[in-house]
């Protein structure tokens, strides 16, 4: 992934230098060069910079180099794309076309732009995105006397794409300790109920060969997966009979990766991209229909349009979901009166003819106009337009481990288990069934398909009750 956020970041800075260069060379942005003959000079410039790209490898350490070291990488970078752009000229003898000026100065202003767009790409990465909720959630699992040396190392590998924030040492309780920045939460007692508690994607098992571990290691990798975290283990594990694994790199250690579930990068990608499009179209839609609820909702029962509460996401981000307001202003005192008649078993609540909807509500219920305001959620990130139904804070902290995985992949406005006839289904544990069911055998085909099922299921009246 970020060799190709490099790349995108490197061929926008060659698009920036040849309109700088235009306006240098011509006066403008205008004119002359936005003809066929420079028009097809950017186009090729642009193809035969990712074949370079690819070809001299300038990215596998661009998070370990130093201001000098990048500025020597950029410019051996420019300087075989320079030569490669001439030879092209003279074997086509098409070099007496375009103006030498425009390319002596396109190819320095390359260098002097991509070398500073380079150095705010790794702060972006490195500062901002690494603590942000979009980054994957680490939890070491190591011994006392490998801890210090292990997070040291990890530091030096510059990783921007995980954030350690909690370690459990199996051979000491030490927790509520701060070692390198980073607070000790459990022990071999408690790291599956702090994993549990955690937002947390994945674990990295780090153990000395020496260190008899308490309990099986296959067991500690089995629950942990029953729980949807993906095991990275930095020993000799071959022969473990576990569900998927693959082998790579992680802070500068090579791992075995196991997994219930691992997803295919391009199709998250290409989900993401749909959850955008989505997002900004049911924005729109959002806009226009608070237009005419708003009005309905604050008449029937005075108070905010939409409602918001904190729910619990992918791998137990927290985040608020945001709704229509379909109940009266006191809904949530009053839930405690209404357990007794919860129709569903397990860590989920629901009641047929809820006195705490209103009319307006029910309606919106019903036609499931209520659940637009999600698409917030769905463009910001916290929410995808398929997934699995978000748990609210105090069911989750009831969920057992196994009930965990439901959350490995993001939380959706529809689901598998919203087209399955939810309006019948009482037990939370076929709830977990569908939505695991979901998660085992997701594609980008499954949530195509899911969301025409949704479509149908609105329209013939079979929403929420």
């Amino acid at each position: 992934m970020p060799n190709l956020y490099l790349l995108l970041t490197d061929l926008s800075c060659i698009i920036i230098s040849f309109i700088f260069s235009a306006w240098i060379r011509f006066g403008g942005i205008i004119g002359d060069w936005t003809g066929s003959l420079y028009g097809f000079a950017s186009a090729f410039l642009l193809i035969l910079y990712v074949a370079i790209y690819y070809v001299y490898d300038t990215y596998s350490l661009v998070f370990k180099r130093g201001f000098w070291e990048e500025f020597k990488a950029v410019c051996k970078i420019n300087g075989i794309f320079a030569m490669s752009f001439t030879l092209v000229l003279f074997i086509f003898q098409e070099g007496l076309f375009y103006s030498r000026i425009f390319f002596i100065s396109f190819f320095l202003m390359n260098i002097l732009i991509t070398y500073i767009a380079r150095q705010y790409f790794k702060i972006l990465l490195l500062s901002i995105y690494k603590k942000s909720s979009a980054s994957k959630k680490l939890m070491i699992l190591t011994t006392t006397d490998q801890v210090k040396e292990l997070l040291l190392n990890m530091q030096k590998e510059y990783d921007w794409e995980h954030q350690i924030t909690c370690l459990t040492l199996l051979d000491d309780n030490r927790a509520g300790e701060i070692i390198e920045g980073v607070e000790v939460k459990g022990d071999i007692d408690t790291m599956f109920e702090t994993a549990k508690n955690q937002t947390l994607d994945s674990v990295l098992i780090h153990l000395p060969n020496s260190y008899s571990i308490p309990m099986k290691l296959e067991e500690i990798i089995l629950e942990f997966e029953n729980m949807g975290i993906t095991v990275n283990l930095s020993i000799n594990t071959f022969g473990l009979k576990i569900h998927e694994k693959k082998f790579q790199e992680l802070g500068g250690y090579h791992v075995l990766t196991f997994s219930s579930k691992l997803f295919n990068e391009r199709q998250l990608r290409l989900k993401r991209f749909l959850d955008i499009t989505a997002g900004l179209v049911g924005c729109l839609i959002t806009a226009v229909l608070t237009v005419f609820i708003a009005p309905a909702i604050m008449i029937e029962s005075p108070g905010p349009v939409f409602f918001s509460q904190v729910r619990v996401g992918k791998n137990g981000r927290r985040f608020r979901i945001y709704k229509f307001r379909s109940m009266y202003m006191d809904a949530e005192a009053r839930k405690k009166e209404l357990l007794a008649q919860n129709e569903m078993s397990g860590y989920m609540f629901k009641i047929t003819n809820d006195p705490r909807i209103t009319k307006v509500g029910s309606f919106l219920r019903k036609t499931s106009l209520d659940e637009f305001p999600q698409f917030i959620n769905i463009l910001k990130g916290d929410m995808s337009l398929v997934g699995t139904r978000p748990p609210t804070e105090d069911e989750f902290l009831q969920y057992k481990n196994r009930h965990r995985r439901r959350l490995t992949l993001k939380s959706g406005l529809t689901g598998l288990w919203q087209v399955s006839g939810r309006s019948n289904i009482t037990d939370f544990e076929e709830v977990v069934k569908l939505d695991l069911e979901y998660i085992d055998n997701w594609n980008i085909f499954i949530d195509l398909k899911i969301i025409l099922k949704t479509i149908w299921v609105v329209f013939f009246g079979k929403g929420s009750k």
